[in-house]
């Protein structure tokens, strides 16, 4: 039957994110899951949160209300505060941003900047969500390689110079995770750091900063992000997220960024969702102003830091030798592993059958259509989230994995 929708350009060339899609394996019976990036819900301070409800009592008329689309004033003021040490400066209120989770950001960052056909420069491999976001608005990608310290920024001025002869057009963004990167774990090198906002300034184009795993370090000395090294200069568009520090379930995000850029993605959000949960904000600003987040912050890194190195000597443990190799990460949820040989989506398929899931290294790819000026694959790696899964689970599940890449599952 035909059917009664004339579906738009953009919706017949949607697919859906091959890591949600994996959510329904991951959950079968007996199946051991390192494939989605969940934080561990043992960790949500469930009732430190709850107790955070009073302010309904105490304010229930104003945040039950309808809110600004730019946030609400109180947490927008405790961001601000974090922001100063996060950043070494407090930004004006007018480039600050509220949003419904970063990808929220991303999205209406994208809309504010690109028109289709527009080109984006990426660290590959890359978040699978950003390039959902980057695809709706009909971006084209330049894929700069990454390796363990990052994004190889000393090929970035080769990479900008073939996208603009394969299109004619020069890329509108950099987009980049310089701490504890999704997929690959990797924390870009300080050098690095200063040299990539160093090629974006005389290239001419603006870096999307994304930070949703910075303060979670494990191991090392921490480094000034992208941000604190230009200051309030517009060249870097910073963005952070509650999802990995208290809950995803939250869905509250932000973004800094010029205040002329900030009003547009106002403009565009307002046709969106108007402003994010006032409710939801409000409860996450009383969490920040009574102090609980930086106490929190102490238990999630001291669990994530066991669990990584469970994970460490777990992969060391039961993968055959010369199977597989890694950077061990110092932050962040992933272990990216690159195998000596064979497609990663093959070994999914049997890791699957013994009962232990990953996400394939295709998945942070964008399609070899999508690119331009050459072109990357993800096919010989593999994304272990480590966070999830309790110690006794991330053994027997590299034990599992062991087994498959061995050939004995």
């Amino acid at each position: 039957m035909e059917s009664l929708f004339r579906f738009s350009a953009l919706a017949e060339k949607m697919h859906p994110s091959p890591i949600r899609e994996l959510f329904r394996i991951s959950q079968q019976p007996g199946m051991i899951s390192f494939a989605g990036g969940l934080p561990d819900p043992d960790t949500f301070p469930v009732a430190a949160f709850a107790a955070c409800a009073d302010i309904l009592s105490r304010d229930g008329r104003t945040v039950l209300q309808y809110g600004a689309s730019e946030g609400y004033p109180p947490l927008r003021e405790a961001i601000l505060d974090m922001m100063l040490g996060r950043l070494g400066y407090r930004p004006a209120a007018g480039e600050l941003l509220i949003t419904s989770g970063s990808q929220q950001a991303v999205d209406l960052m994208a809309r504010a900047l690109l028109d289709p056909g527009d080109v984006v420069v990426l660290e590959a491999p890359t978040y699978p969500g950003t390039l959902h976001c980057l695809r709706n608005a009909g971006a084209r990608f330049a894929l700069v390689p990454a390796d363990g310290d990052g994004m190889q920024v000393e090929l970035l001025p080769e990479v900008v110079a073939r996208a603009e002869e394969a299109t004619g057009r020069r890329p509108k963004l950099i987009y980049t995770v310089p701490d504890f990167s999704n997929p690959s774990g990797a924390c870009m090198g300080l050098e690095r750091r200063r040299r990539l906002v160093e090629l974006a300034r005389e290239l001419g184009i603006p870096i999307f900063e994304d930070d949703p795993y910075g303060r979670l370090r494990y191991a090392g000395e921490h480094l000034p992000s992208l941000k604190a090294l230009v200051g309030d200069a517009p060249q870097v568009i910073y963005a952070s997220s509650f999802s990995k520090v208290l809950a995803p379930g939250v869905r509250v995000a932000w973004t800094v960024a010029a205040p002329e850029l900030i009003r547009s993605m106002v403009l565009m959000r307002q046709g969106e969702d108007l402003c994010t949960s006032t409710v939801t904000q409000a409860l996450v600003a009383e969490y920040c102003v009574r102090g609980l987040l930086e106490e929190h912050l102490g238990l999630i890194v001291a669990t994530y830091a066991r669990k990584s190195r469970a994970m460490q000597a777990a992969l060391e443990r039961h993968l055959p030798p010369g199977a597989a190799r890694w950077h061990r990460p110092q932050g962040g949820f992933f272990f990216w592993l690159e195998l000596a040989s064979g497609s990663s989506r093959e070994l999914f398929e049997r890791a699957v059958a013994a009962g232990v899931a990953f996400v394939p290294g295709r998945a942070f790819y964008p399609g070899a259509a999508e690119q331009v000026g050459g072109t990357l694959s993800g096919d010989h790696f593999a994304r272990l989230c480590f966070t999830f899964a309790d110690e006794t689970a991330i053994d027997e599940g590299c034990r599992r994995l062991g087994g498959v890449l061995g050939g004995a599952a």
